[in-house]
């Protein structure tokens, strides 16, 4: 299952570090440049920061876990982004 979102903001690189240092700390996760992941048990997400636009692609086995990973990225964006981003709009790729 697949799915992606992206959201328009100043400070991309900043809340991708912010994420990927989070949960470095917890699962296989590491950031150059632009691009950044972040891999857990439950599915993958990969991370790209512009200049204005950060973007996230999920991949997970099912929908259970897709599921669960949209949640856990919005939950700690809000988070880091001071709730500056509250909630992303995903776009299911199969």
């Amino acid at each position: 299952m697949q799915s992606t979102s992206s959201v328009q903001t100043d400070k991309a690189p900043r809340f991708m570090k912010a994420l990927v240092n989070h949960f470095s700390r917890k699962a296989s996760a590491a950031y150059e440049g632009n691009s950044g992941y972040i891999e857990f048990d439950f599915g993958r997400c990969d991370i790209e920061a512009q200049s204005d636009t950060l973007s996230f692609k999920l991949n997970s086995p099912g929908q259970e876990e897709l599921d669960r990973l949209k949640m856990v990225v919005d939950k700690h964006l809000a988070r880091f982004s001071q709730d500056e981003i509250t909630g992303l709009e995903w776009q299911e790729n199969g």
